[in-house]
């Protein structure tokens, strides 16, 4: 009988790794003997490799074969090894969510920017909804902007987890915060859509939606904020916030916010539609822990972070001191503002005056004829009790600095370096503290500024040198703007050149400086240098040139053409500054200069060939 041969068995490898499959065909054998197969990295371990997730996706990942991210903390720290996504942001919000899907402690963050330079955008780690510590995140997005995801978990812990990723065109309200007194709260939130309606449902905590007592209206005509009337004291409540945008885009809920009324009534001008009268010369005593907590803009060193109490005073020219120097029981902050109770806009600030015990507070500001000010008492970092608050009125200060506000910042002409001879005089005497945040360097100090603008030219190195003439403590910071005061770099207790490197070129720039005011008020100087390349040659014209350098009284020129007739002279950032007749002899003129303030200038002569030389005043 014939032996058939026998049947040739193949068999077939399937690798799963991190959710994927990385191997799938013949199982490899040598010799007879099976081989390994090697496992290739996690494919999105790094942010470089991020694997593309989409509204509606689902996807299951692990960490437990990723290496630890070398990135920046956002929102949470990154204190375990994480696997990326990437996504294209739409106009409105984004959900991010391993809520009830993972066996691990999660934590999720959301950058933009470039893997090489991420921006944090927001992180969460344990969502309140969320069972096993997993983690919910909503961000709003930009359409077209680039989105990376890093998915990772608390104090090193690693797993298994499905992310889901869900979009509404109608982003969610955020920063929700309820305010209670006794038988009502109010509800602040913030919302970024621009029209629409607002639905909030309020109950027992513990009730489920749908049964509570609902208030709605109309976005930016009844709330944020919203009242809610009628509740009982003690009692222990949730809330749920919504918002309709319009064209079947509806908000996720947000919620349940918990709050608890309060037993007892708050004072009346705990709200802030309800602030007390208060006038020159009077002494008004209050407690904040009968008041509320109100969100408000940061005016100077003063943040809300704890309940207050309002006031109101109407200005009539003078200048008004509100103080609780020595006068409170714990760590008082004064925030005035302008506008109204829905549209507040920061007068002035205060956390802790100078020479006030126990981190009281003193602030003096100019008021306008007839313009309310609303005045808010509260406490440093939840701090709270009785204060008394003294309100004083006087003539304003004849001789305030021009420069005061930071729309009026003094030009700081730049001196080529080695030549702050005639440095610019300054000085802090009668000015008002600032209604703009404090700088980083000095978060809580009272701040009594003067403003100063230079312009960094074709030089990213700048130096400043601040120099009291009389002032006591000063201490500078560079901004980029006012609208937006972004600060470049900070420096307090300033009693050497400081060196500022890598500012960007052709760029005009704001410098702070400030002390305490008070006694510590007075003159100083500020010069800024830079490597200005003085008396150049034009490209045009090269026997064109400017001396002595830098000059004094009289500077004289070279290869001036016969028919040139005027000379005008500009700063650095092409500000005319005057004009000067010209008349050549032998290809030589001068021109006086001695009333020109010490720093660069820009020379160009009428006769549309030479060019542009540059020359610099030093005295």
């Amino acid at each position: 009988m014939a032996h058939l041969p026998s049947p040739a068995l193949v068999l077939t490898a399937v690798l799963i790794h991190s959710g994927a499959v990385v191997h799938a065909g013949p199982a490899p054998f040598h010799h007879g003997l099976p081989m390994a197969i090697a496992l290739p990295p996690v494919v999105n371990d790094d942010c470089n490799g991020a694997l593309p997730i989409a509204c509606g996706d689902t996807v299951q990942g692990s960490t437990t074969d990723a290496l630890a991210d070398a990135v920046a903390g956002c929102g949470t720290g990154i204190e375990a090894p994480g696997i990326w996504y990437t996504f294209t942001g739409m106009q409105g919000s984004t959900t991010l969510s391993t809520c009830n899907m993972a066996d691990y402690d999660t934590r999720i963050n959301v950058y933009s920017g470039s893997c090489g330079n991420l921006v944090c955008v927001g992180g969460n780690d344990d969502s309140p909804l969320c069972a096993g510590y997993s983690s919910e995140l909503t961000v709003l997005t930009d359409p077209g902007v680039t989105y990376y995801v890093l998915v990772q978990g608390y104090n090193g812990q690693t797993g298994d987890f499905t992310l889901a990723m869900s979009c509404t065109g109608c982003p969610a309200p955020e920063d929700v915060v309820v305010s209670p007194s006794d038988t009502q709260a109010i509800v602040y939130w913030t919302s970024s859509n621009g029209s629409g309606t607002f639905t909030v449902e309020h109950g027992p905590a513990g009730f489920v939606p749908g049964t509570g007592t609902v208030v709605s209206g109309t976005l930016g005509l009844n709330g944020p904020p919203v009242t809610l009337n009628g509740l009982m004291p003690g009692t222990d409540m949730e809330l749920y916030v919504h918002e309709d945008c319009g064209g079947g885009e509806v908000s996720d809920v947000v919620g349940p916010v918990a709050f608890t009324t309060r037993l007892d009534p708050v004072a009346a001008n705990a709200f802030c539609y309800q602030a007390e009268a208060i006038n020159c010369g009077d002494t008004l005593a209050g407690d904040t822990e009968a008041g509320l907590y109100t969100p408000a803009p940061t005016c100077a060193a003063a943040s809300v972070s704890a309940p207050g109490l309002w006031y109101l005073l109407i200005g009539s020219g003078e200048d008004v001191t509100l103080t609780t120097c020595g006068q409170a029981a714990f760590d008082t902050r004064i925030s005035v503002f302008e506008g109204s109770c829905g549209n507040l806009v920061c007068a002035a600030g205060n956390d802790d005056a100078t020479g006030c015990s126990g981190n009281t507070s003193r602030i003096t500001f100019p008021t306008g004829n007839g313009t309310e000010y609303l005045v808010l008492v509260h406490g440093y970092n939840g701090a709270m009790g009785s204060f008394l608050l003294s309100m004083y009125c006087a003539p304003p200060c004849a001789n305030v600095p021009a420069n005061d506000a930071c729309a009026n910042a003094a030009p700081l002409p730049t001196l080529p370096l080695g030549t702050c001879t005639t440095p610019t005089q300054g000085t802090n005497v009668c000015a008002y503290g600032s209604p703009l945040p404090n700088p980083p360097c000095d978060p809580w100090a009272n701040i009594v500024d003067v403003w100063y603008t230079f312009n960094t030219g074709d030089t990213g190195s700048h130096v400043l040198t601040l120099e009291s003439q009389g002032a006591d403590g000063l201490n500078m910071a560079v901004y980029t703007d006012c609208a937006t005061p972004t600060y470049l770099s900070c420096f307090t207790g300033v009693n050497a050149p400081v060196t500022l490197e890598n500012l960007p070129l052709n760029t005009d720039l704001l410098v702070r400086v400030w002390n305490g005011g008070g006694d510590d008020a007075g003159p100083f100087t500020l010069c800024d240098q830079a490597a200005l390349a003085t008396g150049m040659p034009t490209v045009d014209r090269p026997a064109l040139a400017a001396f002595p350098v830098p000059v004094r009284d009289v500077l004289q020129l070279t290869g001036v053409p016969a028919h040139a007739r005027t000379a005008s002279v500009h700063d650095l950032q092409g500000r005319p500054v005057r004009t000067m007749a010209v008349r050549a002899r032998d290809a030589r003129t001068s021109l006086p200069v001695h009333d020109l303030p010490d720093g660069a200038y820009l020379l160009l002569l009428d006769d549309g060939q030479s060019g542009i030389v540059r020359f610099a005043v030093a005295r």
